[in-house]
């Protein structure tokens, strides 16, 4: 009895943990957060299929743009930016086009090709 050899009714039972609640689980940061809930699918109305909500989310952006949404447009102009398709020296429509996918491939959109075998 003591230090080192407890009476026998307070020493763990064999086959049971003495932390029955465990580890307590690590919270979630915003980054995965965000990740978790871009990833969802969900149907657009007039969509016959699902999307992620970060393909959504661009076409929204698209559909605003087009209609005249001052601040859509200049959201899609920053976005535009970072993917680096607004540079002069950029003249060749496919390098053009590769900037603009490798862009929006850096915000997590996934590209599937429609139709076109060679890009």
């Amino acid at each position: 009895m003591g230090f080192g050899c407890p009476p026998e009714q307070t020493r763990f039972k064999k086959c049971q943990s003495g932390n029955r609640k465990g580890r307590p689980k690590k919270k979630d940061d915003i980054y995965t957060l965000l990740q978790r809930v871009l990833k969802r699918k969900v149907r657009m109305k007039g969509a016959d299929r699902k999307m992620q909500v970060r393909e959504a989310l661009i076409r929204k952006l698209r559909d605003l743009a087009l209609s005249g949404d001052r601040r859509a447009i200049d959201l899609q102009r920053r976005i535009l930016d970072e993917a680096g398709v607004n540079h002069p020296e950029a003249e060749d429509a496919e390098e053009i086009i590769q900037r603009i996918l490798d862009g929006f491939r850096n915000m997590g959109v996934e590209i599937v090709n429609e139709g076109d075998d060679d890009a």
